[in-house]
């Protein structure tokens, strides 16, 4: 592994759309983290792992949300996107400072709002 690989940490409450998206970055060269498809297990690896940046679906399912995992994240210093189907005004949580991307995304906006993301 290169030194100057980025570690993405995944979660998506759709399987297939995560796995998806890990199959899509590691093509892209990044290393990925879970995904997580649970919030329990999100919320542990957004504690414990490293992590250089992150992807987070807003919607997890059953009420849950992944606004618990990015105030983790934004306290241990990590960036992370939002990944949704909503626009951002629709997300309560969401403030202007965060990073959005609506689905469905492109390889290319995704790559670029990554890698964006670990810059600043």
């Amino acid at each position: 592994m290169k030194t100057d690989t980025k570690k993405i940490f995944i979660v998506d409450d759709e399987t297939i759309i995560a796995f998806e998206m890990a199959d899509t970055l590691e093509d892209l060269g990044f290393e990925v983290v879970g995904p997580s498809t649970q919030l329990s297990d999100a919320l542990s690896r957004a504690e414990d792992e490293e992590i250089d940046v992150a992807c987070l679906d807003v919607n997890l399912g059953n009420g849950k949300t992944s606004e618990p995992i990015a105030k983790i994240l934004k306290d241990r210093g990590i960036p992370y996107v939002y990944i949704t189907a909503y626009d951002a005004n629709q997300v309560s949580f969401v403030d202007e400072t965060d990073r959005v991307l609506k689905k469905p995304i492109s390889k290319v906006d995704l790559q670029k709002a990554l890698l964006q993301s670990t810059k600043d």
